[in-house]
């Protein structure tokens, strides 16, 4: 037995107050009469009483006791607690939100039939008083839809999967979240571990986990898509492409067809880029569930064509009246790089810089077609180039676009924000000496680097010092949207730095600094990866599928796709030209496999839970006073007899 309010105890102070009055209650009282004789003739029945008197008074004794105790316990609420096994009529419904649920047949896709389902599941739990249904949407991230709904709120849980057809509860277009999932149903099993945990789905599971698997798919559900489409480079510096194409839950012949745009668009002298050409082919394939997954591999034969150099963007597609139209297309981009012209203007050039500059236009021909112009100091040019390299001889006015390098400088040109003090001989064992950390000195030691001769610099506002010698900068830099100038004061015909590992290391960590990668993972992206952009220019906007050319506060910058289609990045470059580059995302290629099995689901944990059940003893107690009261009137009424 419990007590709901233990402080009504306090009444069982009676007690204490009915035996004081017992103890202090006379026996006997002294009276005066006139004679004995009339009790003396009583006497001997009186004796026979005794016994019986003394008893019933004992007995009305311990009624009042028990009366009281009762009253006492009847004020903290007696009540007698049960543990129970919690109600097993409880559901729990987690909804596949995957982008394979969309596959339609019928007129009707998968998503819709397992919102139809869980609504007739809604209907059959509520009917009864304990029942209750909570249902989970396991989109890209899993969310709660209901939790926990009992009868009253039956129609409330139908109009929120009603959604389905408003368009307010849908799919996503990645992979469903089952683990999140799994943790958001376990913590309704926390509460009822009875409750049984429903997953509707088209995946097939070899270990289901605890969860009950309700298929939703049709034997008419299929699919064909394009998977992935990668264009590969040859060592003849032309493209082959490799198409991974699947037909999923139908044994057909597929056609597939690649359509290329801008081939081999040629730059005139004025800089403009013409048309280029338009190419097509077409393979068709047999696909099998036991083959339902081929790569085709598309070269200049199948095209009719000459070597393929560049491309503006290719279009590959299947035509087929699947039920999942999303993934029958995939573009590709990435065939035309970005051009960045080079000037290396010098006196007397050195192999240092014509080296450098041609080991990065080969290893970063993936990236930019890298154009190289070595000229001497009287014809250079201070505009149309992105990277103004000047030796010995400088221009008279620096250059106001693209990255000005200034290399043991005669002069201080105009709008440079230096000022030089002189050459300045040294021993030619002598080090240079570690300035300010800085992206371009990354992996560069300079005490290993020897230096005899270099012009002092007297003044270098807005630079940052990366490299000394005795105290005097023999490498700055300034990066603003307005400057970009690299000052390196030393000769390298007079330094150990043109021969050393240095060098390289210096050039290549230059472009990887001023010239970043636009999209550093490739034209090609899955829902849901993490896309990484940057600039060479001062600006950058993102435009695509749930996107409104959106900017950024800083760069590089990374965004998470989640809606399949085409993007493009545009910026502004050094040069205030206008430029963009687009990428695709896709499905993952998981969802277009729609008879896909896998592995298992996570295991569902929970320890059993309880619930308590409560018997009032209050009429009980109630009943058991009253008879005590009525023992009680009695055993005084035979007193009086």
């Amino acid at each position: 037995m419990n007590l709901l309010a233990p402080l009504g105890l306090i009444g069982l102070i009676g007690i204490a107050v009915l035996i004081f009055i017992y103890i202090i209650k006379p026996n006997y009282q002294q009276k005066f009469i006139s004679s004995t004789y009339i009790w003396r003739l009583s006497l001997k029945y009186k004796k026979k009483r005794v016994p019986i008197s003394k008893l019933r008074n004992l007995l009305i004794f311990i009624c009042q006791l028990a009366l009281l105790a009762n009253l006492g316990f009847l004020l903290a609420r007696p009540v007698v607690k049960e543990l129970t096994n919690t109600p097993k009529n409880e559901r729990i419904a987690v909804i596949d939100a995957s982008a394979g649920m969309m596959v339609e047949s019928e007129g009707k896709t998968r998503f819709e039939r397992a919102a139809e389902q869980i609504a007739s599941l809604a209907d059959s739990t509520l009917s009864s008083p304990d029942g209750a249904i909570s249902i989970i949407v396991a989109d890209t991230e899993a969310y709660v839809l209901v939790s926990r709904a009992r009868a009253d709120a039956l129609t409330e849980v139908k109009q929120k999967l009603a959604g389905v057809s408003s368009g307010e509860l849908t799919c996503g277009y990645g992979s469903a979240d089952i683990d999140g999932a799994a943790k958001l149903a376990e913590q309704i099993l926390a509460e009822n571990s009875e409750a049984e945990v429903l997953l509707y789905t088209a995946t097939e599971y070899s270990d289901r986990g605890g969860f009950t698997v309700i298929d939703v798919s049709s034997v008419d559900d299929w699919n064909a898509a394009v998977l992935d489409c990668k264009p590969v480079l040859l060592e003849t510096n032309e493209y082959s492409f490799s198409v991974d194409v699947g037909c999923f839950g139908r044994s057909k012949a597929v056609a597939v067809s690649c359509e290329i745009f801008g081939v081999n668009r040629s730059r005139g002298e004025d800089g403009n880029v013409g048309a280029g050409v338009n190419l097509s082919a077409t393979k068709t394939e047999y696909f099998t569930d036991a083959d339902n997954r081929k790569v085709l591999e598309f070269t200049k034969e199948d095209f009719g064509s000459d070597a393929i150099l560049t491309f503006e963007y290719m279009y590959v597609h299947i035509d087929e009246a699947d039920g999942f139209s999303t993934d029958n297309a995939f573009n590709v981009y990435g065939g035309t790089r970005p051009v960045l012209r080079i000037q290396y203007a010098s006196t007397t050039a050195n192999n240092f810089f014509s080296g450098a500059l041609r080991s990065l236009r080969q290893s970063l021909s993936d990236r930019y077609t890298v154009e190289i112009s070595t000229v001497g100091t009287s014809s250079a040019k201070t505009e149309g180039f992105d990277l103004y390299i000047f030796e010995h001889k400088m221009p008279d006015v620096m250059p106001t676009d693209g990255v000005v390098m200034l290399v043991d400088p005669d002069r201080a040109p105009e709008g440079s924000g230096i000022e030089l003090g002189g050459v300045v001989a040294v021993d030619s064992s002598s080090r240079l000496a570690s300035g300010r950390a800085h992206p371009l000195t990354t992996g560069i030691n300079p005490e290993r680097i020897t230096v005899a001769k270099y012009n002092r610099v007297t003044s270098s506002d807005g630079f940052e010092e990366l490299m000394y010698y005795n105290g005097d900068t023999v490498m700055a830099v300034k990066n603003t949207d307005a400057e970009k100038v690299v000052l390196l004061t030393l000769d390298l015909n007079n330094s150990s730095f043109g021969i050393s590992l240095d060098f390289p290391i210096f050039m290549y960590n230059l472009f990887n600094y001023f010239f970043p990668a636009t999209l550093t993972g490739g034209n090609a992206y899955e829902v849901g990866d993490l896309v990484t952009v940057n600039a060479r220019g001062n600006d950058m906007t993102l435009d695509g599928p749930g996107l409104d050319n959106e900017t950024f506060d800083s760069l590089p910058a990374t965004v998470r796709v989640n809606i399949p289609g085409d993007y493009t990045v545009s910026q502004t470059d050094m040069k205030g030209d206008r430029e963009s580059e687009q990428f695709f995302v896709r499905i993952p290629v998981s969802e277009s496999d729609i008879t896909k099995t896998v592995d298992a689901l996570p295991t569902l944990g929970s320890q059993t839970t309880t619930d308590e059940n409560i018997t009032d003893l209050l009429m009980w107690f109630s009943a058991a006073a009253l008879l005590l009261l009525c023992v009680e009137w009695l055993l005084h009424s035979r007193e009086t007899l």
